[in-house]
């Protein structure tokens, strides 16, 4: 068996992994996995109209996917526990909730409509921060720029062409279980 040393290797220069480890790189690639999935999704309940059979391939899909790659020996994966497993079933539940609600808004609502819902979570995060954590308000200039996230979802909203009340009502849901 051989091995690379990092000067035969141009992808492991200083200079790329440090890219490759940045914050910018890992927000660029969760921006391209989400939007990705998002526009998938919306293909996939726009094809099949039956998001728990697409939500229950996915997952299913994932869990194969590990559980292979652990026969293979590439990741370690730990065996499942009762104990832990009903530890946290909660969060799982809560998990699945708000992805299935997201799933059915996509089969309702066209795929900006949800995106003004999800991009309009950080005014709610913020206050809740403040009521539940302890954490200071938003500064003065944030909350200009949230109050214009608030307007433009409002502006939105009262001027979206394809309104359908389920697609916002499963957004509504998805935002409280979020």
């Amino acid at each position: 068996m051989t091995s690379l040393s990092s000067t035969s290797d141009p992808s492991s220069s200083s200079g790329n992994q440090s890219f490759l480890s940045s914050t910018a790189f890992a927000v660029a690639g969760y921006m391209l996995c989400s939007a990705t999935l998002l526009i998938s999704n919306k293909y996939a309940v726009y094809k099949v109209a039956a998001p728990s059979f697409i939500l229950f391939s996915q997952l299913m899909g994932t869990a194969l996917v590990v559980k292979l790659f652990a026969f293979l020996g590439k990741i370690q994966c730990d065996p499942l526990e009762k104990e832990k497993s009903l530890k946290f079933l909660p969060v799982a539940l809560i998990f699945l909730a708000t992805i299935f609600s997201n799933m059915k808004s996509l089969q309702y609502a066209n795929v900006e409509t949800f995106m003004v819902f999800r991009f309009s979570t950080p005014l709610v995060v913020s206050i809740a921060d403040y009521l539940f954590l302890g954490r200071r308000l938003p500064s003065p200039r944030s909350w200009a720029c949230l109050f214009a996230l608030l307007v433009g979802a409002a502006g939105y909203a009262m001027t979206d062409s394809s309104f359908h009340v389920r697609g916002y009502t499963f957004c509504a849901i998805w935002y409280v279980i979020f």
